[in-house]
């Protein structure tokens, strides 16, 4: 008997498209001194890109919005997407800019330190036929670097109108420069977005309090229906029966928190868009984000269902958390069956 294969859901990403240069080294130097790289790695990047890639390791099908350069570097990036089974037919491309690059220095601790630039991802044309940007997919997605330019700002708002004119919902990752830069922007397309996700340090930004319950007050007094407060290895804040609530992480070694945030993102949306509870959603985003940093650099090495289904697998949570944990290994296993993919029982739940 033939299985029966479920439908990809579909999400319009709008964000950056980079090339990573990925260079570990065994300290930070010091002012004037050589700093050398035992090795380097190309990745595809930038959070667009990262969480797109992140999505379609998750089985969904994102389409990607966003600009790249005409050089060799674009070549690249947009041939890792396509592999990656992600729809880039929106991405544009511009000669009067390179392709955004960046070079990322990480430390033994698993730090790591962008130097480079945006390019290309600052060009963004507004799309000419605004009611077909969103090409009849079920959300959009945005990232909160593109309020920072003229052209992907009015793309951006453009894209919030026309999911929303379909009934569907739109999503945003604030990022830090943007915190950082146009606050009072970010805090009014706030009022404009379903699902708001942050990381403290850039709550801190936009609410100036590092108090991770105080700053989840004021991001859900600013209009955004749902808030998703990312803080690090302690897990995340999100709301349950109106109040705020610490959903837990999982703990592995961390080698490199480069696109752990991505991850988590790409995790949460794809939850989201198959309508699990919000809980769950939290759960196995917190998984995805941890394991992010246990590899070196993001977009191709970016975890799906199969490396969270193993790592929640492999650990229980404490109290309540852990019946959702077990409910989120059910649905992988439902899935992958029904993909025709085996999905590997590491211990029992």
């Amino acid at each position: 008997m033939r299985r029966k294969l479920t439908r990809r859901p579909s999400i319009l990403v709008l964000g950056d498209i980079n090339v990573d240069i990925m260079g570990r080294v065994k300290a930070w130097p010091h002012p004037g001194e050589d700093c050398l790289s035992q090795k380097l790695e190309i990745r595809c990047g930038g959070v667009g890109a990262n969480c797109a890639l992140g999505l379609a390791r998750w089985g969904a099908a994102p389409r990607l919005l966003g600009c790249v350069g005409r050089d060799i570097f674009s070549d690249y990036v947009l041939k890792v997407l396509r592999e990656s089974r992600v729809d880039v037919r929106r991405v544009q491309r511009t000669s009067a800019a390179m392709t955004g690059i960046f070079y990322i220095n990480v430390t033994p601790d698993g730090e790591r330190t962008f130097f480079g630039g945006r390019g290309a991802n600052a060009l963004l044309r507004q799309p000419r036929r605004s009611a077909a940007l969103s090409g009849g997919a079920a959300a959009a997605h945005l990232a909160g670097h593109s309020f920072l330019d003229p052209g992907p700002a009015q793309a951006a708002k453009l894209l919030i109108k026309a999911v929303h004119t379909r009934g569907g919902w739109v999503s945003l990752d604030v990022g830090m420069e943007p915190s950082k830069a146009i606050p009072r922007k970010i805090l009014q397309i706030a009022c404009s977005v379903d699902i708001l996700l942050v990381s403290l340090d850039e709550a801190a930004a936009l609410t100036g309090t590092h108090n991770s319950f105080q700053a989840f007050a004021i991001l859900r007094k600013a209009g955004a229906r749902e808030v998703v407060l990312k803080v690090g290895r302690r897990g995340c804040l999100i709301e349950e029966g109106g109040q705020p609530v610490l959903v837990p992480s999982f703990s592995v070694r961390s080698v490199d928190s480069t696109g752990a945030g991505d991850a988590f993102v790409a995790a949460f949306l794809q939850a989201r868009l198959r309508r699990w509870p919000a809980i769950e959603a939290v759960i196995a985003a917190n998984a995805a984000g941890a394991l992010a940093t246990t590899v070196v650099g993001a977009g191709q090495n970016l975890p799906g269902e199969r490396e969270v289904a193993a790592l929640l697998s492999a650990q229980r949570l404490k109290g309540k958390w852990d019946e959702p944990r077990k409910r989120i290994l059910a649905r992988l296993r439902h899935a992958n069956w029904h993909r025709g993919l085996p999905l590997e029982r590491r211990s029992s739940i």
